[in-house]
């Protein structure tokens, strides 16, 4: 079923661009970019980030949400969420300078309500997004969504996927797919996943994630078997790291299938992450792309370094117990920390190449 919804904006937006930028100055947050040109012409920016728990304060009596009421455990109250909502928006903001993403994925958003306001009523109100999103079978009620840019990115077709298990769907979040034109240049195909948690342990987890995957990969089997020179971005958070035998058997190196690579390995190599456990960062949120958007002759190339992680200061805060930083959550256990989120959002610049006359001969 298609689940396409293009939200409209409107005329008068409350947030002015000028407003944002000295709400950043004088915060101390700096407008830290990622690269917005190249030699060859111009970057588009994909962004994923979960947004740990956005969600309203309202109860929803199909989903276990009560702790995120103003009565229950968290004491979520409009007023945080509003805080929570401006807050996401200023953060997307800072990291386009004047490059607004084409693409935002997320994960850990409640419902379209929520998603709805931060395209209607936040600062970001001023970039004219739309919406694609569908309430997820979670438990816990937390979907993933995609925000894309109506200028940029003309959509064609939508649909989510429901991971299964040996003939049964799981309780978990739904696999986004988006297939559009990014500026009448080329097609591209979109995955926003947010795979099962290590909860209960490998034994228990693992086979979950596992048959996201395998859900993840027939699908993208499916566009290669009618173009196998397809544009793929494949963008989550995936709840293992880049090493997981998952990603090296299933995603890239799968024998009856055309390759993914995961943007995330060299950087993983490095030490960094998104998420920090202790004293540990962990890299689980990561970007996987086609071969074909390796290929420099292409009209849309990711080059060497194409993915990068944003952590201006404004996301970090000093790590009292394990020391050195750690991402500004917004809640530890039931306290208010007053944060966004415990992940850190990545960026994929992808390059705008000049048509090779000679290929369209």
């Amino acid at each position: 079923m298609n689940s396409l919804v293009i939200m409209s904006v409107p005329g008068s937006v409350l947030w002015p661009l000028v407003l944002v930028r000295i709400f950043l100055l004088f915060t101390g947050q700096p407008t830290e970019t990622v690269s917005e040109e190249n030699d060859a012409g111009e970057v588009y920016k994909v962004v994923f980030w979960n947004l740990e728990n956005y969600f309203d304060p309202f109860d929803d009596p199909v989903t276990s949400d009560d702790e995120f009421t103003p009565t229950g455990e968290k004491r979520w109250s409009w007023k945080k969420f509003v805080k929570k909502r401006n807050d996401i928006a200023k953060v997307i903001i800072s990291l386009a300078g004047e490059n607004y993403p084409a693409l935002i994925g997320f994960a850990e958003v409640e419902n379209r309500f929520v998603v709805d306001q931060l395209v209607r009523s936040s600062p970001l109100a001023m970039v004219d997004y739309g919406i694609i999103h569908r309430d997820s079978p979670d438990e816990r009620g937390i979907d993933v969504a995609l925000l894309y840019k109506r200028s940029l990115f003309r959509p064609l077709k939508s649909d989510f996927f429901c991971v299964s298990n040996r003939d049964s769907s799981l309780k978990t979040r739904l696999i986004l797919y988006a297939k559009g034109v990014l500026e009448d240049l080329d097609t591209i195909h979109v995955f926003v996943n947010h795979w099962p948690s290590k909860l209960g342990g490998e034994s228990v987890s693992g086979p979950k994630r596992e048959a996201a995957a395998r859900t993840l990969r027939r699908v993208c089997d499916s566009i290669f078997a009618v173009n196998p020179r397809a544009n793929i971005i494949i963008m989550g958070d995936f709840n293992d790291t880049p090493d997981s035998q998952l990603f090296r058997n299933i995603i890239i190196n799968s024998s009856e299938s055309r390759p993914l690579v995961n943007l995330a390995s060299k950087l993983y190599r490095k030490g960094v992450g998104t998420i920090k456990y202790k004293t540990e960062w962990e890299f689980i949120d990561m970007f996987f792309v086609s071969l074909n958007l390796l290929d420099e002759d292409e009209p849309l190339f990711c080059p060497d370094g194409a993915m990068k992680i944003y952590k201006p200061p404004f996301l970090l805060e000093d790590d009292r117990i394990y020391l050195g930083k750690k991402p500004f959550r917004c809640l530890t256990g039931p306290r208010y920390n007053g944060g966004i989120s415990d992940h850190l959002p990545i960026v994929l610049s992808i390059n705008k190449m000049w048509q090779n006359p000679a290929k369209n001969k």
